[in-house]
C-alpha cells in the first residue's frame, strides 16, 4: 500500500487504529481491501466516508497532507517505511502515520525517555540535569514531550549539552500553541533532533491527544525516567504505557513530604519502577556495557578559608542566605560577598529568592 493511500485509510475516523494496521500489513492496496471480504463488510462505512466516493474526498484529504508536509518542511513516514521507528512498530497498535519535522536519527542511537510534573522543583531540576548530562555523554536521545516542567528542561538541558533530543506533541506540527513551545521546538530541530506527532496537520491538541502522545514517547524509548510527579499526574500515564509495552521504567525517589514526589514513591511501592539512583545504574540495566559519566572534582580550590566555610554548609537543597550565615557563624555581608565571588567561580548557583545551592556543572 502506498504512502497516499496509507494517509487516507489513516484519517478515516470510523475504523479503529487496529483494523487501520492489519490492513496496511495485509493488503497491497485499498483495492486489494475492497475486493476482499473484510472489505465489502466495510464498504458502506468506506463509503460514507467518501473513501471510494466519486470525489475521492479522502484522497484529496491525504494529498493536503503530503502538500503540507512539504509546506512545513516536514516529512509524513508511514508504518511500513524503513524511516519509521523499529522500537516504536513494536507497541500494542502503534500510529500508523508519523508526521515528523526535523531529523530521525539510525535505529541503533538509543533513546531515554524523561517525564515528570509541569511544577518542578529545585531537586527535580537537579535530578534532569545530572542524568540528562550523563545519558547525552553516553550518545543516548533524550525524548519528551515539551510540556512546561520537567519535560521542557530534560528538552533545554539537552539542547545545553549538545546532545539531541526528541519532542512528541498532541497536535499537528503547524498547531504548536504557545510561544514558549515553538521556540523550544526551533532549539531542538537546531541541534538535530525532531518534532514528533502522530496528528495531522491542522490538527489543534485536546486533553485526550496528550494520553496518546505519551504511549509513543515510551514506545520511542528501551527506557522511561520518571521525575517528580503527583499522585495523578500525566507522566504516570506515560509510566502506565512503558510497563504495558514492556520497557524498562524508572523513578527517582522523592522526599516523602513532598506531593510531588507523591506519584513516583508509589511506582516503586509497587514495584512497578526501579529506583532511579544514577545514570550508570539505567544504563547498565538496559544494556550498556560502557558507561560514561560525569566524574565529581576530586579538588575544589577554594579562593579563601571563608569560601571553604560557606561551601561546607551548602548542599544541593537550597539554603536563603540569612540560613547561610548562620550556620557557617559569619556575618550576612560576608557571606554574600563570598558567595558572589564564589558564583563566578561556578561553586555555587544562585536560585530566586537569595537561595544558594552547590553547583552541579
Amino acid at each position: 500500500m502506498n504512502k497516499r493511500e496509507i494517509i487516507a485509510l489513516t484519517l478515516l475516523k470510523e475504523i479503529s487504529n487496529k483494523d487501520k494496521i492489519f490492513f496496511i500489513n495485509n493488503f497491497e492496496s485499498i483495492d486489494h481491501i475492497l475486493n476482499s471480504k473484510a472489505g465489502k463488510n466495510l464498504k458502506n462505512t468506506f463509503d460514507k466516508q467518501g473513501l471510494f466516493g466519486s470525489t475521492n474526498e479522502y484522497f484529496d484529504k491525504a494529498d493536503q497532507q503530503l502538500e503540507l508536509a512539504k509546506e512545513n518542511n516536514s516529512s509524513i513516514v508511514t508504518i511500513n517505511s524503513d524511516d519509521y521507528p523499529e522500537l516504536l512498530k513494536t507497541i500494542p497498535n502503534p500510529p500508523p502515520v508519523l508526521f515528523i519535522k526535523g531529523n530521525l536519527q539510525m535505529p541503533d542511537i538509543v533513546s531515554v525517555s524523561i517525564v515528570g510534573t509541569r511544577k518542578a522543583t529545585h531537586y527535580g531540576r537537579l535530578v534532569v540535569e545530572r542524568f540528562v548530562g550523563d545519558l547525552v555523554r553516553n550518545k543516548v536521545i533524550i525524548t519528551s514531550g515539551m510540556a512546561y516542567g520537567i519535560d521542557s528542561y530534560a528538552h533545554k538541558e539537552t539542547i545545553d549539552s549538545n546532545g539531541i533530543t526528541y519532542s512528541v506533541i498532541a497536535s499537528g506540527l503547524d498547531k504548536i500553541s504557545t510561544d514558549r513551545a515553538r521556540k523550544l521546538s526551533n532549539q531542538i530541530l537546531e541541534k538535530n533532533g525532531c518534532i514528533i506527532s502522530s496528528y495531522p496537520f491542522g490538527v489543534t491538541a485536546l486533553p485526550p491527544y496528550f494520553i496518546q502522545r505519551n504511549r509513543i514517547i515510551s514506545g520511542l524509548s528501551k527506557a522511561t525516567i520518571v521525575i517528580e510527579s503527583d499522585k495523578k499526574g500525566g507522566s504516570l500515564w506515560t509510566a502506565k504505557f512503558a510497563v504495558e509495552q514492556n520497557r524498562d521504567l524508572f523513578a527517582v525517589p522523592g522526599n516523602i513530604f513532598e506531593p510531588k514526589c507523591t506519584g513516583t514513591n508509589r511506582l516503586i511501592e509497587k514495584n512497578m519502577a526501579i529506583p532511579a539512583l544514577n545514570i550508570d545504574q539505567v544504563l547498565n540495566h538496559i544494556g550498556f556495557k560502557e558507561v560514561e559519566i560525569k566524574k565529581d572534582e576530586k579538588e575544589i580550590d577554594f579562593s579563601n578559608n571563608t569560601e571553604e566555610t560557606i561551601f561546607s554548609v551548602l548542599s544541593f537543597e537550597p539554603k536563603h542566605v540569612d540560613d547561610i550565615a548562620n550556620e557557617s557563624k559569619l556575618p550576612v555581608p560576608e557571606v554574600v560577598t563570598n558567595l558572589l565571588t564564589m558564583e563566578f567561580s561556578s561553586l555555587v548557583r544562585q536560585l530566586p529568592g537569595n537561595l544558594y545551592i552547590r553547583n552541579t556543572n
